[in-house]
């Protein structure tokens, strides 16, 4: 049997990222799809072929959407064919108006796959449908003329067209009906979450751009910022099924906390938000969060599990004064947050104060990201000391931000937001580049470089990609820097959490001749019965241990059982923190080799370093 194949669509957009996207989203959908890099490429191809449907990024160089459009319907062949303009929301809906073109839909951004995917389904089905009627209306034509031609002797004839006609005119009735069932349908899901039955965030999003498009917005309106705590434990644990189950349980509580007239949001995984309207003052808004509080914190019963979890919870008092949706969800994001780090279980109001830190820090998000780009990184180095001899055996990077404005900054300021934008990659590279860069100029001016070791951090997430190893190799062929003088660091989790992709990349890095060393050791698990499986050269004590090495005797105790385990198995130690001559004392005892610490020197700059390796060299 002969299937009808399925609809080609056009894309056309002169962004690679977009095109590849929704390129993908639309052949895993079932489509055919052909794309054009520009609006004189759409010019082309569509002389070419003629597609079902044509999706035009309306924002292009050269030859922008709405021109394309214009040129595309002044074409007789394709002024049914649908085209829907990919616009900015509430930007380039007048030009659009303007065009007043046949068959010209728009789509506004930002939107969800599933708006792009029932946009299109819904055009394509009005496509169907218009040629149908199309050819309908010219089979009755053809009756009609034939009825007049043989009208004497076809009355009868006549009568039956009639009643085909009435029959067509219901079936067609019941397909504009059936369309229009499944059109409600897909709006439901399209702002609905599947799991839960609650709104989801597209359903938020439009909902505020509505009110701010209000002349009068509504007072009182009010934002209550919820994540589930100890959620992602009862899914590790008990798995999806139950954690499902779980967030079904948590939306119908959720809806007994509140009035008809308030709305609940499921945004994504276990977030959730509840929009209350009018509210009338903060302790109104406080009730509804303590009687959230209180209902999340009763255990559920689910299958067979008794699970008890909480809620931390971000309220943001009101909505006025914005003028984006997601500033508001920005902001109730920051004091749900704040609320997780004062302990969870407990609900935080957000401040003026906070959204200062909020803008500033999305203010350093912007130029941590551009200063990559403009050589704003550098690196200070912190000694290494053979304890025995005091000599330097090497050297830790430690990568610092030289700001054009705010000077030096440490990465306690930095590294964490660096890894929420997920540039920790990039910065690791660029600290290992610029480390082996250095040691190749110590290498020709010093004859106790020769022997430096240095040590870089490796961030956990860097070890998920299996090309970091090429990158790696090619940094230092290209410095000439040979790997055993490079000893990366990496966290004691990532070597007891990491996948077997992670192991891989740890075993060919091991493989060039690179040394690893398990950085801030006894903080994470400490698995002692694991450390001879991995492809470990060095481990680092962490400085809570050395702190307290001479104060407690738990901490002696470990740093000795450490020390001695890690040496029976062939593996160097290097002590971080000492700070005085007492722990020196202490970890010399104890069979300790090397160690750091603001006792030898803080981290220091190129130029001070240098003249440390001078004296050493002398």
């Amino acid at each position: 049997m002969r299937t009808e194949p399925a609809a080609l669509i056009l894309i056309v957009d002169d962004d690679l990222d977009n095109l590849r996207v929704l390129s993908t989203l639309l052949t895993d959908s079932g489509f055919r799809v052909l794309t054009a890099k520009s609006g004189q490429d759409a010019c082309h191809k569509l002389g070419q072929i003629t597609p079902d449907l044509i999706l035009v990024e309306g924002m292009m160089s050269e030859v922008d959407g709405f021109e394309l459009c214009r040129r595309i319907k002044i074409n007789p062949r394709f002024q049914k064919t649908p085209v829907i303009l990919i616009i900015a929301r509430n930007e380039n809906q007048s030009r659009l108006v303007e065009l007043n073109l046949e068959s010209v839909d728009y789509l506004a951004k930002p939107f969800l796959p599933i708006e792009v995917l029932i946009r299109i389904r819904l055009n394509l089905q009005l496509l169907s449908l218009t040629r149908s009627l199309h050819e309908s209306t010219n089979l009755l034509n053809q009756e009609i003329i034939a009825r007049q031609i043989v009208e004497a002797e076809l009355y009868t004839l006549n009568q039956d067209l009639e009643q085909k006609v009435i029959e067509r005119t219901q079936a067609l009735t019941l397909v504009l009906n059936e369309l229009q069932l499944r059109e409600e349908k897909l709006t439901y899901a399209a702002f609905h979450d599947s799991l839960t039955g609650l709104f989801n965030r597209a359903w938020l999003m439009q909902y505020l751009s509505e009110i701010f498009e209000q002349e009068q917005p509504q007072l009182g309106h009010a934002i209550l910022f919820l994540d589930l705590d100890r959620f992602k434990s009862v899914n590790d644990h008990l798995g999806h099924i139950v954690g499902d189950k779980l967030l079904q349980q948590v939306a119908k509580r959720l809806q007994n906390c509140i009035e008809p007239s308030h709305k609940i949001v499921r945004l994504s995984g276990d977030e959730f938000l509840i929009f209350l309207v009018n509210q009338d003052g903060i302790a109104s808004v406080e009730t509804v969060a303590n009687s959230v509080l209180q209902q999340l914190h009763i255990p559920f019963e689910i299958d067979k599990y008794q699970i008890s979890i909480g809620v931390s919870i971000g309220i943001l008092p009101s909505t006025l004064n914005y003028q984006q949706p997601t500033d508001i969800l920005r902001d109730a994001d920051a004091a749900m947050y704040q609320a997780k780090r004062s302990g969870k279980g407990c609900y935080i109001v957000f401040t003026n104060e906070m959204q200062l830190q909020t803008l500033k820090r999305l203010q350093l998000e912007g130029e941590l990201r551009q200063s990559i780009e403009k050589n704003e990184f550098c690196l200070y180095y912190q000694p290494i000391f053979c304890l025995e001899s005091q000599k330097i055996v090497g050297l830790e990077a430690l990568i610092q931000w030289q700001h054009p404005q705010k000077g030096l900054i440490s990465p306690d300021q930095f590294i964490t937001i660096a890894e929420d934008m997920g540039i920790i990659p990039s910065l690791d590279l660029l600290a290992l580049k610029l480390a082996c860069q250095q040691l190749y100029q110590w290498q020709q001016e010093l004859q106790c470089a020769e022997s430096l070791v240095i040590h870089i951090n490796i961030a956990a997430a860097q070890l998920q990609h299996l090309d970091l190893v090429e990158q790696i190799q090619k940094i230092l062929y290209d410095n000439h820097i040979s790997p055993s003088a490079i000893r990366l660091e990496v966290t004691e989790n990532a070597f007891i959490n990491g996948s077997s992709i992670v192991t891989q990349v740890l075993e060919k890095i091991h493989d060039l001749g690179i040394k690893l060393c398990i950085d801030d050791f006894g903080t994470g698990y400490s698995c002692f019965s694991q450390l001879h499986t991995f492809p470990v050269d060095t481990l680092k004590i962490d400085r809570s241990f050395t702190k307290n090495v001479n104060a407690s005797v738990e901490s002696a105790a470990i740093v000795q059982t450490l020390i001695n385990f890690a040496n029976s198995l062939g593996i160097a130690v290097v002590a971080e923190g000492i700070e005085t001559q007492i722990q020196l004392e202490d970890l010399q005892k104890f069979g300790c080799e090397f160690g750091q610490g603001y006792l030898f020197s803080r981290p220091l700059p190129i130029a001070e370093i240098t003249n440390f390796l001078r004296i050493q060299d002398s």
